[in-house]
């Protein structure tokens, strides 16, 4: 393939289709770790070897074998670092810590394509790729000096007493022990008991959370409207306003610098549970989103409405989405603490994680094509109500709910407070 012709392929982030399957792989395998250093720099090199054969990939199949081994990483980090992320923290922390990785993720999508294009243009097209491989190299040293808490296994719960008591109290039983001595042998199949429990099935007990499935689900749809705006915003405003491409994408600044106030989210989250930030993201959501259907050529000053209305739903996904997802931890924190070691020697929270960041990946590749799909169909207009009405579905789902505040309940009590 001609170097310059890289420039055609198409450029949408398309790994989410890797991302999918794999998140939930890499979450079981996560949790047989007692460690999540050997996984999570697996990932990095990964990483590396992905970006590497972008730089140097001069045909169609080197870039495909780039972009699944790029899926594959981002699973592996994305799923083993979240996970270190909570376990270091601590789910008394982990609003804020969210927050911060949400901005820094929304900052580098902001800044990667314009450095990416500078370098491109001044540079050179192996250049463009010179910050990452600093980058992959930075994070392999940082992740070397985290100190992790030292996991000891959990031991598997003690199976109930309340049969055993039962079994002491019945007069048959005691019969039958007044004849242990003659007739020894006899006795063991009735009195033979399991020396551990099985783990309970992990998949099963999340899935059939109600409050871990509201998240997830929640977490689909909210990112599914977000990554929907990727393929129906530009060509909207073009058709509505007759504006070129280069000035409509321009909008997506009102949309994507809200989403830099995601700690302000996990400060909330920490102090008063998930309930509040995400509530009052739904409830930003809905109008908004009817307002945005409104937004025409006929309308006064219909640009500045609909900046400003795009920057409403980026500060709805900045208050929402960090919460739904520490929300998912939560849940998983409680389970873990009910009953110590239900789960394993090592508990379920990798696997948690995998499928939250599976729910997510899968939002990022249906949006577009579920939001273009609408828009070409039905129009803006009615993509617009059929999101505020799932925004609104989500939103009563919540406030018939009574999980989100329970952690800052639970803090007090432990705390005394």
């Amino acid at each position: 393939m001609p170097r310059d012709t890289r420039r055609q392929l198409p450029t949408q982030n398309t790994d989410d289709s890797n991302l999918c399957p794999s998140t939930v792989l890499f979450g079981y395998i996560g949790d047989r770790f007692p460690s999540r250093r050997t996984p999570f720099i697996l990932g990095l090199i990964l990483v590396f070897l992905s970006t590497l054969l972008f730089a140097l990939a001069t045909d169609l199949w080197t870039l495909l074998t780039a972009r699944i081994l790029e899926g594959f990483s981002t699973a592996i980090v994305h799923t083993v670092g979240y996970t270190l992320l909570t376990e270091v923290v601590g789910v008394e922390h982990l609003g804020k810590a969210t927050g911060y990785t949400s901005m820094a993720l929304s900052f580098g999508l902001l800044l990667g394509p314009v450095l990416g294009g500078v370098l491109y243009e001044y540079c050179g097209y192996f250049q463009v790729f010179l910050p990452a491989f600093g980058l992959i190299a930075m994070e392999i040293i940082l992740r070397m000096m985290i100190i992790e808490k030292e996991k000891k296994p959990i031991p598997l719960p003690p199976q109930s007493s309340s049969s055993t008591t039962a079994a002491q109290k019945d007069p048959l039983k005691d019969e039958i022990l007044s004849g242990a001595a003659s007739h020894p042998r006899e006795l063991d199949p009735l009195l033979q008991q399991p020396a551990t429990t099985q783990p309970a099935n992990a998949y099963k007990a999340l899935l059939t959370s109600p409050r871990f499935l509201m998240a997830l689900i929640a977490l689909l749809i909210l990112n599914s409207i977000a990554n929907g705006f990727d393929s129906t915003l530009v060509p909207y405003i073009q058709d509505a306003f007759h504006m070129p491409a280069t000035q409509a994408a321009a909008l997506f600044l009102a949309l994507a610098v809200p989403m830099l106030l995601a700690p302000i989210s996990g400060w909330l989250t920490d102090r008063y549970g998930a309930r509040l930030p995400i509530l009052s993201g739904l409830t930003l959501a809905v109008p908004s989103q009817i307002l945005l259907s409104l937004v025409s050529k006929g309308a006064a000053m219909p640009l500045l409405k609909l900046a400003v209305l795009l920057a409403i739903m980026g500060l709805t996904f900045a208050l929402a989405m960090a919460p739904l997802g520490v929300e998912a931890n939560f849940v998983v924190d409680d389970m873990e603490k009910e009953i110590p070691g239900r789960f394993g020697s090592h508990g379920i929270l990798a696997r948690a994680i995998g499928l939250k960041n599976t729910v997510i990946a899968a939002g990022g590749f249906a949006g577009p094509l579920y939001a273009g799909f609408v828009r070409v169909s039905a129009g803006w207009r009615f993509l617009q109500l059929l999101n505020a009405g799932l925004c609104a579905g989500i939103l009563v789902s919540f406030l018939l709910s009574t999980g989100g505040s329970k952690r800052k309940e639970t803090q007090d009590v432990e705390t005394g407070a």
